[in-house]
């Protein structure tokens, strides 16, 4: 099969294509049910599929789906890896845990964000502090979120954007863009207020499925930042420290720190490694987010503003929601064979240079 067959066109061919690689990789299947529904009445699940020693050592553990949408993206790499033999040939005291839509309601929903509106990698915090503030994003608030998707009003808040990045440099815009808040929960970028149900099933699956290893190496696949098909992986911790230094020698120049300045990603707080960091004290524990190129990202802002106002009004029963959820897919995966496969074989590259650092 052409590793362009393993990409879905939705949540509910894209679970059941990975959950059939899956028992044909004689993994070991779980499944965490979501309490709502996808859109055609379906069962929305995070699963897990694992193959190696259930008390291995060392434990490679792949991503989809954080932000929903992009699990197209996710889940099809997921699945390419499972049925070919990359999935077949681990180094010996080493498993192999793929976990299947994290968020899988914004993936059946084609929504970056999940069920709340929330940006699940905001969403990793101590909620019981005050949360981070966000004064860009307050500043831009009426550019961010758009009366409406008209092309006046996406014109002008275009203008608003291209003003306060000329004043204050194109980091400080993409901070106020991408940073998170807390303040606005029908805003684009939304944090939450609470462990959401997808941040406490992650921690529910790594305490079972991760706990017992001494090393832990995970890949989240992100897409929408970044040239077309192009891959880095993000790290949240600075290069002086030691994940840092592990992904540069393990993955080289593509590892970027959100800490030191020189990542496609802004600096946010409350992303996945955290969970990872709090829920795995006392092991090695390598977290990062492999980011793929889609289309720019003027495109992608306006698909999630567009995703925002129709969240705004009516969701999926509003008559443009099938233009919406169009927009906001093919800003976040690129439907081209082309795309498909080249971020595939960064992901393999990029996990069995993994499999060989855990040896190390």
């Amino acid at each position: 099969m052409s590793t362009a067959s393993h990409f879905s066109h939705s949540y509910n061919e894209a679970r059941r294509r990975f959950l059939d690689a899956a028992r044909r990789a004689g993994a070991v299947l779980s499944a965490h049910e979501h309490p709502l529904k996808g859109p055609d009445g379906e069962t929305l699940a995070t699963d897990i599929a694992r193959i190696g020693p259930a008390d291995a050592r060392n434990i490679l553990g792949i991503g989809s789906g954080t932000h929903g949408v992009e699990g197209y993206c996710g889940s099809g790499v997921q699945t390419a890896l499972l049925s070919e033999s990359f999935a077949r040939n681990l180094p010996p005291d080493t498993a192999l845990v793929l976990i299947h839509a994290i968020n899988p309601y914004g993936f059946a929903f084609d929504r970056r964000v999940n069920e709340d509106n929330v940006d699940l990698n905001r969403n990793f915090l101590d909620h019981t502090k005050p949360h981070p503030e966000n004064p860009g994003y307050e500043a831009l608030f009426d550019a961010i979120n758009p009366r409406d998707i008209s092309p006046e009003a996406l014109a002008e808040s275009r203008e608003k954007l291209k003003a306060y990045a000329e004043k204050h440099g194109h980091g400080a815009m993409q901070h106020a863009l991408s940073a998170g808040q807390y303040t606005h929960p029908d805003g684009v970028q939304f944090g939450g207020l609470k462990p959401v149900w997808s941040n406490r099933t992650l921690r529910a699956i790594l305490r079972a499925e991760m706990a017992a290893a001494a090393r832990v190496v995970f890949v989240d696949i992100h897409s929408g930042l970044g040239a077309r098909g192009a891959g880095e992986m993000i790290c949240t911790d600075a290069e002086a420290s030691g994940s840092f230094k592990r992904m540069r020698a393990w993955w080289g120049e593509i590892v970027r720190s959100t800490v030191d300045g020189d990542s496609i990603s802004s600096n946010v707080p409350g992303s996945i490694p955290v969970c990872f960091a709090e829920e795995l004290k006392g092991r090695e524990v390598t977290a990062g987010g492999l980011e793929f190129g889609t289309v720019p990202i003027r495109e992608v802002t306006v698909a999630l503003q567009a995703d925002n106002w129709l969240h705004q009004n009516g969701g999926h029963k509003n008559p443009k929601a099938r233009e919406v959820a169009k927009l906001i897919r093919d800003a976040f995966y690129v439907d081209a064979d082309d795309w498909k496969e080249t971020v595939t074989a960064q992901t393999r590259d990029v996990c069995a240079a993994a499999l060989r650092g855990l040896q190390s």
